[in-house]
């Protein structure tokens, strides 16, 4: 009885199959990768014209994002806070280049999963060293133990050992870089 019932099922099941097939598109969700079939040709569904019309190419060039970060309005002071560096700094042995959204290259890094804080200066350009000793001399009034630090003269970035950022972008400010 079971195998007779099982094949009514079956046949019902083959049979409504069958006009799901003929009435939609099925779907059909192989096992593997290698019982599927080969992708055939898909046709492009929308049609385009290749255009050098100027007066087109607007409409498209208004929708295109910049491609480099225009330079700031200059202004006596900016709702953020934030300052642009100062037009001559010649007198001074380094200098911090700014990144290209304008912004001081400090960051913060932490490893040893968030335990371990390093500062870190980047685009430092000219005497390092100078630059090193004479944030060092700044920082150390805020902290009670010696500051430990690393220069990388050649990449041109100083590290340091805590969570100096805001100290630092504070000093940079000062000296108007």
């Amino acid at each position: 009885m079971a195998m007779a019932f099982a094949s009514i099922i079956s046949s019902k099941f083959s049979y409504s199959c069958a006009i799901l097939k003929s009435q939609t598109k099925q779907l059909i969700r192989y096992s593997s990768y290698k019982s599927s079939q080969f992708l055939e040709d898909v046709e492009t569904n929308r049609k385009y014209d290749i255009t050098r019309d100027p007066d087109e190419w607007n409409s498209v060039e208004r929708i295109l994002p910049p491609t480099t970060v225009p330079e700031p309005i200059k202004k006596k002071s900016y709702p953020s806070g934030w300052k642009p560096s100062a037009v001559n700094l010649n007198h001074m042995s380094y200098y911090i280049e700014r990144t290209k959204n304008h912004m001081l290259p400090v960051y913060l890094k932490l490893c040893a999963r968030g335990t371990r804080r390093h500062t870190l200066v980047r685009k430092v350009k000219g005497d390092i060293f100078e630059m090193e000793k004479q944030l060092l001399k700044f920082l150390q009034k805020e902290s009670f133990k010696p500051i430990r630090s690393q220069v990388n003269e050649f990449a041109g970035y100083i590290r340091m050992n805590g969570d100096f950022v805001n100290a630092t972008k504070f000093w940079l400010e000062q000296k108007h870089f």
